[in-house]
């Protein structure tokens, strides 16, 4: 019985230095909230901010914060700067069926650090 235990152990703490190494990849801009934003729009491009927010399970005003965060449309407390302000992850367009509607959907900058975050050499 120990030795499975051991197993598991090692199988876990495998599991938990490569979900390290895919946070750590996130890099100092990205952090874990908004890597999940662009996640949440990739999978369900188009997504409105209040669809956002249901998908994320958070307040409609926090989802409008990421967004703004990644489209550069927000400046960070302490005055620091946007690094988002020369490639935003995230625009928001009219829908083209209701233009009342506001859509989200990843930038070319957006895919890219999508795909880099997905290609880091996560095994979990």
């Amino acid at each position: 019985m120990g030795s499975s235990i051991k197993t598991t152990s090692r199988r876990n703490l495998r599991r938990l230095d490569s979900l390290y190494r895919l946070l750590c990849s996130l890099g100092p801009d990205l952090n874990l909230a908004l890597a999940l934003t662009i996640v949440s729009v990739a999978r369900s491009p188009g997504l409105s901010v209040n669809e956002l927010a249901e998908h994320m399970d958070v307040p409609q005003q926090t989802a409008s914060r990421y967004a703004a965060i990644l489209q550069a449309r927000y400046e960070l407390p302490g005055g620091d700067t946007n690094s988002f302000a020369r490639n935003p992850l995230l625009s928001l367009e009219v829908c083209a069926n209701d233009p009342r509607r506001r859509a989200l959907f990843l930038t070319p900058h957006g895919r890219t650090r999508l795909e880099q975050i997905l290609d880091s050499e996560i095994e979990i």
